[in-house]
């Protein structure tokens, strides 16, 4: 019995160190510069990170990431800008995808409505409403597809299981993306017409981020790594 127990452990660290490293990795190549933080910008990891959270479930994949955020801030692969709370924000990510894949769109959606009110309780987020669209666009994708989120990640159909991992990986990475500007507001005092600004780049680093994470989850989903974490039920 405790040889049984100890596989799946000793094979869920190895998963969740292996995914640490694949997002060490994506971090060090930037996309796009973060408007208004100076040596700061969008990574490659933005695409891993609600992909580890779909594979290895909301805790498993938390814990990746916010491992792979405190090795890569320890050697300086990322900035402190965010404070104590910078490794966290891969970690929510991973976390919010984790959540709808495994069914729990209500815990989601209650996480990204804190989000949402956290930005509306500051001045400057009042002042820069419009960036809530892309939460609020989030937010009500959960509402209204719900449970079927999990159902098109798990179905055989790839217009579905495709459809499943975008919005999944959106609303991960808007969850993180929206604490991000929460965060800047609070350390920096950052200027609304900074985040209103920033809004069609916004747009298309989402957009893209959302496609990229579904092209390379469904093809992580057709190897036996599929097999292998689901045996685990993280």
């Amino acid at each position: 019995m405790k040889q049984k127990k100890t596989k799946p452990r000793t094979l869920a660290i190895a998963l969740i160190s292996t995914f640490a490293v694949l997002n060490i990795f994506a971090d060090l190549f930037p996309i796009t510069p973060i408007l208004g933080t100076s040596g700061a910008f969008f990574k490659l990891g933005w695409i891993f990170a609600p992909l580890t959270g779909i594979l290895l479930g909301p805790v498993a994949g938390g814990i990746s990431c916010i491992l792979a955020s405190i090795i890569e801030f320890s050697f300086g692969i990322q900035s402190w800008i965010f404070g104590i709370l910078s490794p966290f924000r891969a970690g929510l990510s991973a976390f919010q995808a984790g959540l709808l894949q495994r069914g729990k769109w209500k815990t989601a959606s209650i996480i990204l409505f804190l989000l949402i009110f956290s930005w509306l309780s500051l001045p400057s987020g009042r002042n820069a409403l419009i960036v809530l669209s892309f939460p609020l666009s989030g937010f009500f994708l959960i509402l209204f597809f719900g449970s079927r989120i999990e159902d098109y990640i798990a179905s055989s159909v790839w217009k579905k299981t495709a459809f499943g991992f975008v919005v999944t990986s959106y609303c991960g990475n808007i969850s993180r993306h929206l604490l991000g500007n929460t965060l800047l507001v609070l350390l920096t005092n950052m200027s609304p017409i900074i985040f209103v600004s920033a809004i069609p780049l916004t747009l298309i680093e989402q957009t893209l981020f959302a496609i990229a994470s579904s092209i390379l989850g469904m093809s992580l989903m057709r190897t036996r790594l599929k097999a292998i974490i689901r045996s685990l039920k993280f």
